[in-house]
């Protein structure tokens, strides 16, 4: 895709992986989302309150992924995988 739009591939190809006091990383199943940001802009704060948002009900699985999406600069977040990772963490957590 990024060939037939003329875009030529950059840091993806260096990526030494991660590196610090990774105890301060949020948990996996958080990580999962905000990584989908290629430019890591999507919050983990964020993605947690919309977890709660629907837990409780006020929000769908679809409109947290699409309210995840937005900050998300380099536009490759995935909504579709965010609404079903969302509905995973929230079953997880009920039953």
């Amino acid at each position: 895709m990024a060939e037939e739009l003329g875009l030529k591939i950059h840091t993806v190809n260096l990526s030494l992986g991660v590196f610090g006091y990774k105890k301060l990383l949020p948990p996996e199943e958080i990580l999962e989302i905000t990584s989908m940001c290629g430019h890591h802009c999507v919050s983990p704060n964020l993605v947690r309150n919309l977890i709660s948002e629907v837990r409780n009900g006020r929000l769908t699985p679809e409109e947290a992924a699409e309210q995840l999406s937005k900050p998300c600069v380099c536009g490759v977040f995935n909504k579709s995988r965010a609404a079903t990772l969302i509905r995973n963490i929230v079953s997880q957590k009920r039953g």
